[in-house]
């Protein structure tokens, strides 16, 4: 009698594991980017979305990272299981760091289109990108997706861009690197409703001295990664930002930000794949509020 209850109790224990594996479902560590930026909100609203229509099933982790090529350096070496990148970084991550990576991740869909900026100084007299010349872009770093669309843009079009000089600084430090004299213009890939851009309109200094620029290079829309299109050419509603206005709107790039996860996870964990699927799908609405604010400022 005792042996047989210590049976049906460690029967018992087993089954009560298993229903917790179940309802603890499969955690997906999410690279995103860095605290306060686009890509980590856009991970959170994943997540918390993820909670709710996967009752549990698929649990999002967002991790803080240094965006893009960082995301996906993380997902190559172990770290995270899936990211947020710009289309492009993928084109550069191939050409530059590791020609095998298309065989190595998946990307699962887009998520929202992200925006080139081009901010130049009001001495430049530069209008669209193809007059910067041998001028010099504040674009960042190795590590930025701004850095990575810059040099894919060179290497597309070496007679128009390819004569660019990158500095290696973006964001509110780019900004500066403009002001002072250390660059003609300012490179962002970046979501239309970002707290840089609204801070760099709104400070006395930038904004009475950068303004936006155009790239409106309509070649660019017939660029695919792993078969799927990357750039487009939008409208942007500058009037968002009256400081850093022309006259006229400008058109420049937009880039789509993808969710990818690495082939070895999309691989082990099939019944992620719908689940992801679903949630991109029906988060359109709630990444684009995170991405674009009430209305998307571009068009198409």
């Amino acid at each position: 009698m005792i042996r047989r209850s210590l049976a049906l109790l460690v029967l018992l224990v087993l089954t009560l594991s298993a229903a917790t594996a179940r309802a603890a479902g499969t955690t997906l560590r999410l690279c995103t980017g860095s605290p306060g930026k686009t890509y980590i909100r856009v991970g959170e609203t994943l997540a918390e979305l993820a909670r709710t229509m996967t009752m549990g099933q698929l649990v999002i982790e967002p991790v803080p990272s240094g965006g893009s090529i960082d995301n996906l350096n993380r997902t190559l070496a172990g770290e995270c299981d899936g990211f947020i990148a710009q289309g492009d970084a993928l084109a550069f991550f191939e050409a530059k760091v590791d020609p095998e990576i298309l065989d190595k991740v998946q990307v699962v869909g887009t998520l929202y289109k992200e925006l080139g900026m081009l901010l130049c100084h009001r001495r430049t007299g530069i209008d669209d990108l193809d007059e910067v010349g041998d001028g010099v872009v504040a674009a960042g770093d190795f590590g930025s997706g701004s850095f990575a669309t810059m040099v894919v843009l060179r290497q597309l079009f070496p007679d128009l861009y390819g004569r660019i000089r990158i500095h290696p600084a973006n964001g509110f430090e780019g900004a500066l690197a403009v002001l002072d004299g250390k660059a003609d213009c300012l490179f962002e890939v970046i979501a239309p409703k970002s707290d840089l851009l609204q801070v760099l309109n709104d400070n006395d200094r930038t904004g009475s001295q950068l303004y936006f620029a155009e790239i409106d290079n309509s070649d660019l829309e017939e660029v695919t990664v792993a078969g799927k299109k990357v750039y487009d050419i939008v409208t942007f509603d500058d009037e968002l930002y009256r400081n850093l206005s022309t006259i006229g709107d400008p058109e420049t790039l937009a880039i789509w930000a993808v969710l990818g996860v690495s082939r070895a996870f999309y691989e082990a964990h099939p019944e992620v794949r719908s689940a992801l699927a679903m949630l991109i799908l029906s988060a359109q609405r709630d990444i684009e509020e995170v991405a674009y604010g009430e209305r998307k400022p571009f068009e198409d």
